[in-house]
Order: C-alpha cells, then structure tokens, then sequence
C-alpha cells in the first residue's frame, strides 16, 4: 500500500511541476498540491525506507538525499518561476526524473516489474 501512495503521489507532484513548467508561471492551487504531496512523499517514503535499507543502504541515502533536495529545487522553482531560465526547468525535470528512476531500482521495479 504504502508503495502505491508514494508512486502515486509523485506522479501527481510530476504533473504540478510539468504543468508548471510548461505555462511558465505557478498559481497557488499548484504550489498547495505540490506541498501536500511533499508531506504525503516524506510520510511514505519513510515507511518505504526499512524494505530499501535491507537491499541498498547508499543507494537509500543517496535517494533520501536526492528527493530532499528535488523538494527544495521544487519550492525555489515555485517561488522565481519568472527567473527560471530553460536550462534550469530541463534540470528540475531531469532531478525529478532522477528520484523516479532511482526509487523504481530501489523497489526492484515494483510495481511495474513483478
């Protein structure tokens, strides 16, 4: 369950940020949605961290590491969505992507890979 939620939620938080990117500008519905994605993320994914440590302790450090600071980029982005240069939008995408490729090794390409 708990790996569903997470999935979940990150796709949602995929499509704030894509949407985000692509209108050029963040309305206050988007950054609300985005922020109680973070919580739910975190909540699951420290739920999720037990099954990862067993198999991969680094690889979990590296990914606890890599989604703090996707997070963080993700609230600079909100809050200077104006001064975000093309470049900067392709590398919070390639981030976001990163945590997404990383957390489906981690899970062992569960749920889509049995």
């Amino acid at each position: 369950m708990w790996i569903w939620l997470h999935l979940i939620t990150w796709i949602v938080l995929a499509g704030v940020i894509l949407t985000a990117i692509v209108q050029k500008k963040t309305t206050r519905l988007g950054v609300t949605i985005a922020r109680i994605c973070y919580v739910v993320a975190i909540i699951s994914g420290i739920m999720l961290t037990g099954y990862a440590w067993q198999h991969s302790p680094v690889l979990t450090v590296f990914k606890i590491l890599l989604a703090i600071g996707a997070i963080g980029f993700c609230e600079i982005f909100f809050s200077q969505t104006d001064h975000f240069s093309a470049t900067k939008r392709w590398l919070l995408l390639a981030v976001i992507f990163a945590v997404g490729v990383v957390g489906l090794f981690l899970a062992g390409g569960y749920p889509f890979v049995r």
